[in-house]
């Protein structure tokens, strides 16, 4: 076998990297596409001279993103030798659109025609055959999760060829358009460049129109091939290649799928999709299952474990342990406060909590893997696109639920700047893990009984990102069409346990190894300052009320007075809080000694009374370090996928001023309205931010005034 280079390329989700892992084993590196961030994938495939390059997966090659812009120009390039075109069997309709999008291109193609071994249950049967004669190129059925068919694949990328079947899949006054089209684009493009670029020019494409601005000849002959098109087929070029690639599938599918039985070809998943991803039962049904979930979570399963870990592991195994160690060894009293109230007790505190932790990811893990979060995507498009977003949107949202810093990364998948901006603003807007054991405080503390809170939580949140998308599309600075959002719904699953197990594991792994490195640090500095002060007698150990931890939370205090959290102890939480969202729930277990009131539910409930005088304050205190700025190494990704200072600043500001007029509203409104709160100056501040909030909502749209005023003009 000669030496070759593959271009490995198909939909999302078709089995792609599993197959070129497959092909490659451990003998592949990763880097950067030259001058993209999108990750480049290059392997030795096992046994043969070839190289392998994985492909971004798309279902387009129209440029909407970086990754389909990087898988484009790769296969407009001469860096290859054969493209590799996975198709997922059990979906063909929809696989074979690209596959025909690249036959014009005249590179030798093979077809892995993958997924075979699903096809018996899903009730079909694909004639390989039939399907390689309708496509004129090789087409090699294989499983590449079972390494089934891969001999015979390297066989037939050994002798692949061009297909010439274009003629076929568009008639000929259209693939005679495309030639002379194509010969006007001048030696410097080749064969396939040429035909790509004449079919992208007819379809108005933004790159290649900017890039022949100035050929009056050729965008001469594209208008009049484009004023053809619509004579002959009674629509537009935009319309008539992907209608004309659809209607070919349609003509070759009887011959090559063969239906064994319609009840099976009717789905289970159809006919869930038909109930869960309903306009009107999609919302609902996903509040009851994050209702179902946090009640499993945080009220029963989870929290017998908790009240376990917090009552017996930290409650007496180790501060019994610790102080009969301590005591055997004659340690001085600063030691055994350290070690006691502050590893133990901060530390712990957070600890303590992972029982629930592991139960809510273990059910997170089985929702996603089932197949059911993509559907969320699907159902929430429709709704983000109401307010400057859509579902591609959505999925760093959904990653930032474990951990906002890679969802922080994922946003450079967005091609729409405007679009990836305001979803840098709100990714961190749904609770991440590091927030979960600051609700669970809250939730345990003040509303014990109260199963709705949590979904609440969650709808705040949607409804948080919803507003502010609103509000920054009023602004001419983020006018920009959405870009379009397509995506793949899987088939439902059953989740495989190893997998759930394997991602519960991580994220908890992460969560204590955190616990364990910055936590951990912050106590032991809080435990310090807070025990610590200048006296009569000079620099030594005092009453935490005395201590300089208190001399600075008492002079920042006055910030969060307005929001009903103006004790020092909350407003050094907050503060730490902004570090690590976990450093809330150990910087109070430090000063409020939670570690050792935390046994039951009414010591811990006692504790933060008196530092909340009511549940709206609380309530208040969870929705500012819910919505505020997520923790330092998360804004470092967001600063890096900004790049650029003036916009972070301005996402930074806005998040921090979104949570305080948040608190204050829920604060001074809420308390209002619940009788906890007395009417006062602040409460008439909370009415006019409400008013400005609404102003700002519903204001006119000053991007569609502009375009008014230019009409006019013109």
């Amino acid at each position: 076998m000669t030496e070759k280079t593959l271009a490995l390329i198909g939909n999302q989700n078709c089995g792609k990297t599993t197959l070129f892992n497959a092909l490659t084993g451990a003998n592949q590196y990763v880097g950067n596409w030259p001058g993209v961030t999108v990750d480049q994938v290059i392997g030795k495939v096992s046994k043969t001279d070839w190289d392998i390059v994985d492909l971004p997966g798309l279902y387009s090659l129209s440029p909407y993103s970086a990754e389909e812009i990087v898988s484009r120009n790769f296969l407009l390039s001469d860096d290859y030798d054969v493209i590799v075109n996975i198709i997922d069997a059990t979906h063909l309709e929809r696989s074979l659109s690209l596959t025909l999008e690249m036959l014009p291109m005249g590179r030798p193609m093979v077809v892995a025609l993958n997924m075979t071994d699903l096809l018996k249950d899903e009730g079909l049967d694909v004639n390989a055959k039939a399907l390689s004669e309708a496509l004129g190129v090789q087409v090699v059925p294989i499983s590449a999760s079972r390494g089934t068919g891969l001999k015979e694949l390297l066989e037939a990328i050994d002798k692949a060829k061009a297909s010439d079947k274009v003629g076929a899949v568009y008639p000929q006054s259209v693939v005679q358009m495309l030639g002379e089209i194509g010969a006007l684009l001048g030696k410097d493009a080749n064969s396939a460049q040429k035909a790509f670029i004449a079919t992208s020019l007819l379809q108005q494409d933004k790159v290649y129109l900017q890039e022949y601005k100035g050929s009056e000849k050729l965008l001469s002959e594209v208008a009049r091939g484009r004023s053809a098109i619509e004579r002959e087929f009674g629509t537009d070029a935009e319309a008539y290649f992907p209608q004309a690639r659809y209607a070919y599938i349609d003509r070759i599918i009887p011959s090559v799928v063969k239906v064994a039985s319609k009840a099976r070809l009717s789905s289970v998943s159809r006919k869930i999709d038909n109930i869960v991803t309903n306009r009107w039962l999609a919302l609902p049904i996903f509040a009851a299952v994050i209702y179902v979930i946090y009640y499993l979570a945080v009220t029963t399963v989870g929290t017998a474990a908790t009240d376990y870990a917090n009552d017996v592991v930290f409650g007496e195994w180790c501060t019994d342990g610790a102080n009969w160690l301590l005591a055997a060894a004659q340690a001085p009293e600063w030691l055994s406060s350290l070690i006691v109230d502050g590893i133990i007790g901060g530390v712990g505190a957070v600890l303590g909590f992972v029982p629930q932790m592991i139960v809510l990811f273990f059910l997170l893990s089985i929702v996603e893997q089932c197949g059911y979060m993509t559907r969320v995507a699907f159902v929430l498009d429709r709704l983000f696109r109401k307010f400057g977003l859509s579902g591609r949107s959505f999925i760093p949202i959904l990653i930032a639920t474990g951990c906002a810093v890679p969802a922080l990364m994922s946003t450079k998948s967005i091609d729409n700047v405007n679009e990836q901006r305001i979803t840098l603003i709100t990714t961190s807007f749904l609770p991440c893990s590091a927030k979960l054991p600051i609700m669970t405080m809250i939730f345990m503390a003040f509303f014990p009984d109260s199963t709705w809170i949590a979904p609440a939580v969650y709808f705040l949140g949607i409804f948080s990102i919803a507003v502010t998308g609103i509000i920054l599309k009023k602004s001419s600075a983020f006018q920009e069409e959405v870009s379009p959002f397509v995506m793949e719904l899987p088939d439902y699953h059953m989740p495989r346990a190893l997998n759930v197990f394997r991602t519960t594991y991580e994220r908890c792994k992460a969560f204590i190894i955190k616990a364990g490195t910055i936590i951990f640090a912050t106590v032991v500095v809080i435990w310090f300052l807070s025990n610590f002060g200048f006296t009569e007698d000079g620099f030594g150990m005092t009453e935490v009320s005395d201590s300089m931890l208190a001399a600075f939370g008492t002079a920042v205090a006055f910030i969060f007075v307005p929001v009903g959290f103006g004790t020092w102890q909350a407003s050094v939480a907050v503060i730490t809080g902004l570090l690590a969202k976990e450093n809330v729930v150990g910087t109070l277990a430090v000063l409020l000694g939670l570690g050792e009131v935390a046994e039951d539910d009414a010591g811990l409930s006692q504790a933060l009374q008196g530092v909340f005088p009511c549940a709206v304050a609380a309530f208040a205190y969870l929705a500012f370090n819910l919505w505020s700025t997520p923790c330092v190494a998360a804004l470092g990704a967001m600063k890096r996928q900004f790049g650029s200072g003036r916009w972070f600043g301005f996402a930074v500001t806005y998040m921090l001023v979104y949570a305080y007029c948040l608190a204050l509203v829920v604060y001074q409104l809420g308390g209002l309205i619940l009788g906890q709160v007395a009417f006062g100056p602040f409460t008439v501040v909370a009415l006019v931010i409400l008013g400005a909030f609404f102003y700002l909502l519903f204001r006119k749209n000053r991007g569609a005034a502009g375009l008014q005023i230019a009409a006019r003009n013109v």
